[in-house]
């Protein structure tokens, strides 16, 4: 009986070109071309000729599948960073502006009491080395007291301060508190403060934020006590990214 030979009657995989290789019609193969892998069919027998160049195919080749380039840039040392886009292409960059970076904290329940003419510190104190340079800071502060003062001069002011790497404090917020001008008012009170600060700082310098108790004018007489009881005082720092 006579023998027909049909050839190949399906293509061949011959897994990744090898130059080396002869390669016969329909024989499958892959290869990478400038960082961009694709699939290939032998259209003529070939031996040393690379499927394609520069994204051109090899006349002895046929492209299966022509791949692309990946869209996502290389992750290698972008840790912590996020997928960006400007309309045209993908890249790795930091988290825009107001990005949470920490909330710096503190809380005080010890009394501190306060006659004083001048000017005191109520106790209420957060100190910390920021996270990052150029960082914006919400500060809010909420300060409980006691004012004693048992006659019509109830009046008094808290100060928000604010100093850098232990420097000379500077005033952010003032709140008055005027009380009742009416005789024998000893009262508890809930202060709160708050305030947007953009310091000028260098790397390592420490914040500190702080809350003063003072005169609402100099002629009336000061009896606080800060903290007073089981009340406590609290103040947040919360620190955005620049």
């Amino acid at each position: 009986m006579a023998t027909i030979d049909l050839g190949k009657i399906k293509q061949v995989f011959r897994g990744t070109y090898n130059n080396a290789t002869a390669y016969a019609v329909d024989d499958l193969v892959t290869f990478t071309d400038t960082n961009i892998t694709s699939t290939y069919i032998c259209t003529t027998a070939s031996t040393g000729n690379n499927p394609s160049s520069g994204g051109t195919a090899h006349a002895n080749w046929a492209y299966v599948a022509k791949g692309v380039a990946d869209p996502i840039p290389s992750q290698s040392g972008q840790s912590g960073k996020f997928l960006t886009t400007n309309g045209s292409a993908l890249s790795f960059g930091e988290a825009g502006a107001g990005k949470l970076l920490k909330i710096h904290h503190a809380t005080t329940g010890t009394t501190v009491n306060t006659t004083t003419p001048s000017r005191a510190d109520t106790g209420l104190t957060v100190t910390f080395t920021p996270e990052a340079l150029g960082s914006t800071f919400f500060v809010l502060a909420q300060q409980f007291g006691l004012n004693g003062v048992t006659n019509d001069q109830t009046l008094f002011n808290l100060y928000m301060m604010r100093s850098i790497a232990g420097g000379t404090a500077t005033q952010l917020e003032q709140w008055y508190y005027l009380g009742d001008f009416n005789s024998n008012h000893r009262s508890y009170h809930c202060s709160v403060l708050g305030y947007k600060d953009t310091p000028s700082y260098s790397a390592g310098q420490t914040l500190n934020y702080h809350i003063e108790v003072g005169f609402y004018t100099g002629n009336y007489n000061l009896n606080y006590s800060a903290q007073n009881g089981e009340l406590k005082s609290t103040i947040y720092v919360y620190e955005m990214g620049a």
